[in-house]
Formats: C-alpha cells, sequence, structure tokens
C-alpha cells in the first residue's frame, strides 16, 4: 500500500517546480499538480513504482507540455505572474535574469513546436537535469532513442530560437 500523504511531502516540491517553471502560471500549475498525483494514483493500480522522484517528475513534465499545447490551441497568451520567481543564479545581473526569464518564455512557447517525446526528453534533460538512464526507465525506451530524440529536440530549438539556447 501506498503512503500518499508521505510520497507527496516528499516528492510534491519537485513535482511543483516542475510543473510552474513549464507553466509559468500559477492556477495552471496548481490544476497541473493536482493532475500529476492524480494520474499517478491511477498509473500505481496499474503497476508499481521503482523511482518515485524520476517517475513524477517526467509524469508532471508530461502534463504540463500538455497544458502548454492547449494554451497554445487556444491561442491566448499568458502573462508571467510575479507570485514564485524563476530559478535564478545569484551570480547574475539583472540583465542576466531578465534575459533568462525572456529565454525561458520562448523556450515553453516552442515546445508547443516539438514533437511529444522530444519536448519531454529535452525538458528532463536540460532544464530538470535527469540523466538519460532515468528519463529511458521513465518513458520505456532506450538510452539511444533518449539521446537521437534529444540531439533533434536541441537542433529544431537551435533553428528557431539561434545556437546560443542549447549550448
Amino acid at each position: 500500500m501506498v503512503d500518499w500523504p508521505k510520497i507527496v511531502e516528499m516528492h510534491g516540491p519537485a513535482v511543483w517546480r516542475t510543473v510552474y517553471r513549464l507553466l509559468g502560471r500559477q492556477a495552471d500549475a496548481l490544476d497541473c499538480y493536482q493532475e500529476t498525483f492524480l494520474a499517478a494514483f491511477r498509473s500505481v493500480e496499474r503497476s508499481p513504482v521503482n523511482h518515485w522522484p524520476s517517475f513524477l517528475v517526467s509524469l508532471a513534465t508530461r502534463r504540463a507540455i500538455d497544458h502548454l499545447r492547449e494554451r497554445g490551441r487556444s491561442r491566448r497568451r499568458f502573462v508571467p505572474l510575479p507570485v514564485a520567481s524563476e530559478p535564478v543564479s545569484p551570480e547574475g545581473s539583472p540583465l542576466d535574469h531578465a534575459q533568462g526569464a525572456e529565454r525561458l518564455d520562448q523556450v515553453r512557447e516552442l515546445l508547443i513546436q516539438l514533437p511529444e517525446k522530444q519536448a519531454e526528453v529535452f525538458w528532463l534533460s536540460s532544464i530538470e537535469e535527469m540523466s538519460h538512464r532515468d528519463i529511458s526507465e521513465q518513458m520505456k525506451i532506450s538510452d539511444g532513442e533518449v539521446r537521437v530524440l534529444l540531439h533533434r529536440a536541441r537542433s529544431r530549438l537551435r533553428a528557431l530560437l539561434g545556437s546560443e539556447l542549447t549550448t
């Protein structure tokens, strides 16, 4: 039997960081956070979870990308709320912080143009800093496929944003 309060307590902050960084809106992130744990609850009924942190972050990433795609379909523009700031380096200047936040907003917008698997692998590897092995286990694909999807995602994003984004 799964101790859900303990799972939420231990892994909820990582899920929240993932959905908020991807979505940029607190209301959307709250919805996605709940959907992630609901989907995890349903998934555990079918099969056991081997590694909760990577399972939940992968699930949260998929849910958040789905929200971004829905946002793109409805053609609504979003304005980031100042409720929770983007993670930033303590050494950067205000200009660096502003440019980083702007670049992350661009990445969010462009993720919906990537195929689903490429977007998920890119986010999990580049933003969530998951290893290729963890990504392959969670997505049930080979390490080689993870590397190919990541390469394709980076190439496509370079074409869309310029080479400075993913280097």
